[in-house]
């Protein structure tokens, strides 16, 4: 009985370190617990906030594209049998008549140079097909990343005329070119004499005006690259006056032009 007793008596240490060891255990769990609370919290509100900010990108975007899609929406009553298209970018095209002629408009997105805000052009086309006809391209402030440009693909480099600034390119696309340039000059420079102009070329199935319609939001180009244009608009009076160069421009060609040589 006493060896019973003794040996029970000896079991009991190894019961009290169990206990211990239980005890440890599972206050290290209610420890791991808690700590990983403390870390789940800041996460939760970190994942919160970048859902909310998602949410209000993506709505802000919708907005910015509905609308891009009305911009033109103020011209079309000036042209005959208009009608509007949209691109996968929602920018609208403008197509009609204008003085028995068709007219092709359209808003161009440009964030291709470097080191200047994103632009928004207005690039009007009057489809006036004439045989024949020499060409010429001229291009404000050429960077090289014109895209939507004529002039740099025309092969010929024609002289300024008088008075005009050197920063602009002029292209042809023959030795006639420059006669033709010479005697249409006067209103080419009438025109040029907005800032707003980017190019005036001239073709033998058209002549085209591409004006700046927008500048992009600083913040949003320096932070994201994302071009956004807050005061992006085409007034019906902008849109009439573009129509008038054109008029105008056709009228200088005519009769600046007798015609292919013989």
């Amino acid at each position: 009985m006493a060896n019973s007793r003794n040996g029970g008596a000896g079991k009991r240490p190894c019961r009290s370190l169990f206990c211990a060891d239980l005890c440890r255990t599972k206050a290290f769990g209610e420890h791991a617990a808690v700590h990983s609370v403390i870390v789940t919290v800041p996460v939760l509100i970190a994942l919160a906030g970048i859902l909310a900010v998602t949410v209000l990108a993506v709505q802000a975007n919708a907005a910015q594209r509905n609308a891009r899609r009305t911009l033109l929406d103020n011209c079309a009553g000036l042209l005959d049998q208009s009608v509007i298209q949209h691109g996968g970018d929602d920018y609208p095209r403008l197509d009609g008549l204008h003085s028995g002629l068709r007219i092709q408009a359209e808003l161009i997105s440009d964030n291709m140079t470097i080191r200047r805000l994103p632009q928004l052009w207005l690039s009007i086309t009057r489809i006036e097909p004439c045989n024949g006809l020499p060409e010429f391209g001229v291009l404000v402030r050429p960077a090289g990343t014109e895209f939507y440009a004529l002039t740099p693909n025309m092969a010929r480099r024609l002289d300024r005329p008088q008075g005009w600034p050197e920063e602009v390119m002029v292209r042809g696309s023959g030795p006639a070119s420059q006669n033709l340039l010479t005697g249409a000059s006067p209103t080419v420079g009438r025109i040029l004499a907005d800032g707003k102009v980017k190019e005036i070329a001239v073709s033998a199935s058209g002549l085209r005006i591409v004006w700046q319609a927008s500048e992009g939001r600083r913040g949003e180009y320096l932070l994201l690259r994302q071009a956004t244009f807050d005061d992006a608009s085409v007034s019906a009076d902008d849109f009439r006056t573009r129509l008038s160069e054109l008029n105008d421009l056709s009228r200088a060609i005519d009769a600046s032009w007798k015609g292919p040589q013989t």
